[in-house]
């Protein structure tokens, strides 16, 4: 999933097999995946042809390839010639062949990620030199650590798995090398379940890694398990092949330094199972506000006014999430307007009326000033006057989204400075969410905090 490949062979429509097709397919996480074909499925406009669910492979080393959600960007009939045409592929799954939709099942699914292996913090290395005068004898043992599982609801386990490779032994024995991999895993309790919801579950295990990490992890490897792709070993047991699944993600991988345990917020050995169950659990309450807040990452794809007003808007829809949102119980706001209806002249009662249809909803200064007094404990390390503060938030998101002057407003060399402070108020929310007390949400969040005040980089102690 992270190199780019390109496998040749013959390609077909489920149903159509004798009607098999030369091409190639490509895959890369910058442009995705693409199926291009010598020749057409046939000559007919119609949806199985320009948009088919699936097309089935064979490459030239003899691997079985479903190709899942199609659609056509390029097409040229047989007029002159054999004609052929360019699919793009939403998913490709190598090593099994899926004949319709029903079918793509999986019991597992699995994931390695950028800063993955920092952030669980568990290897199964132990090393000891003997570094006596006129010796070098170094004993290296390696255990695979057991895999951690924890239930999420009735249905699905979801834990910290991994593998290992090596080590080689050669004729010529000049190294050794052992690697070892984690992943983080979701399975089905019930045996194969469709994939999408498979996926939907992984896709939200990356986000707890993605809050931890504080940027993007990228897919490495994504690999399924399915009862669909059942084979018997010599032996004569059923075992499941690994297949392989490519998709081309939000943003293709971009090499960065790697990050050590000490920057992460939070690190896997922080959370307890209960809290990661409860991410799972709370996940569809909080799931837009998560997003708003998990964008700021996307470093590459958003200019500083875009993440000033999805940072804005994450904190006043959490807000509403965790605070009554209106002034006054709904009946007796109704009662008030009414009175106010009875009262007004005739010519405006419209007029008022539109204007009163929201007046009950809190606006986003009380929102922003209520978020930060609840907090007061963290906040007053690096708010000086919450009102002030919450001011020129609603003006500087006024002027941004209206384009009218507002009269208190930041500068914009002040934004990224606010952009930081705003996301360390929500992530005082969001850790709260995932079940920290306040005292480890301090002790999480004091690095950030000490970063933002002296300037300089802080890393948090961890412990083994």
């Amino acid at each position: 999933m992270q190199n780019p490949i390109e496998l040749k062979g013959y390609w077909w429509l489920p149903n159509s097999e004798e009607n098999q097709l030369p091409g190639t397919l490509t895959f890369s996480q910058e442009d995705g995946a693409f199926l291009e074909i010598v020749g057409v499925f046939g000559t007919e406009r119609i949806a199985k042809i320009e948009q088919p669910t699936i097309i089935l492979g064979l490459t030239q080393q003899g691997k079985p390839i479903t190709l899942y959600k199609c659609i056509i960007t390029s097409l040229s009939y047989p007029l002159v010639g054999l004609g052929g045409g360019k699919y793009r592929v939403h998913f490709v799954f190598e090593g099994v062949h899926f004949d319709s939709k029903e079918k793509i099942k999986f019991h597992q699914l699995r994931g390695s990620y950028t800063d993955l292996d920092a952030w669980v913090d568990i290897y199964g290395f132990a090393i000891e030199w003997d570094n006596t005068p006129g010796k070098f004898i170094s004993n290296i043992r390696y255990e695979m650590p057991a895999s951690q599982f924890f239930d999420i609801g009735d249905t699905f386990e979801a834990g910290i798995g991994f593998s290992s490779r090596g080590p080689n032994q050669s004729i010529i024995q000049t190294e050794i090398t052992i690697s070892q991999c984690a992943y983080l895993v979701i399975k089905s309790k019930n045996g194969d379940v469709s994939f999408d919801d498979l996926f939907i579950l992984l896709n939200r295990f990356t986000y707890l890694l993605q809050v931890a990490i504080q940027r993007v992890p990228y897919p490495i490897s994504v690999l399924g398990l399915s009862q669909e792709n059942s084979q018997e070993s010599d032996q004569g047991k059923s075992y499941y092949p690994e297949i392989s699944i490519y998709y081309s993600p939000i943003e293709s991988i971009v090499n960065k330094k790697q990050k050590l345990p000490q920057e992460f917020l939070y690190v896997y050995r922080d959370l307890t199972s209960q809290q990661i169950v409860a991410w799972f659990a709370s996940f569809d309450k909080y799931e837009t506000v998560i997003h708003l807040y998990r964008s700021l990452f996307y470093a590459n794809r958003l200019f500083i006014d875009t993440k000033f007003l999805s940072i804005s808007q994450a904190l006043e829809s959490l807000h509403s999430i965790l605070f009554d949102g209106q002034y006054l119980p709904h009946d007796k706001f109704v009662e008030q307007k009414e009175r106010v209806l009875q009262v007004a002249p005739s010519e405006l009662a419209e007029w008022v009326n539109d204007a009163l249809t929201n007046a009950n909803y809190k606006r986003l200064k009380l929102k922003i000033l209520e978020l930060l007094d609840n907090k007061k404990e963290f906040v007053s390390k690096f708010i000086d006057n919450n009102e002030l503060f919450a001011k020129k938030v609603v003006g500087t998101r006024n002027e941004l989204v209206h384009h009218n002057k507002q009269k208190l407003t930041f500068q914009k060399e002040e934004w990224p400075s606010v952009i930081y402070v705003l996301t360390m108020v929500f992530e005082i929310y969001l850790l709260g969410i995932i079940g920290f007390s306040n005292e480890k949400i301090k002790e999480l969040l004091e690095p950030k905090i000490q970063t933002h005040l002296t300037g300089w980089k802080h890393l948090r102690t961890t412990k083994k």
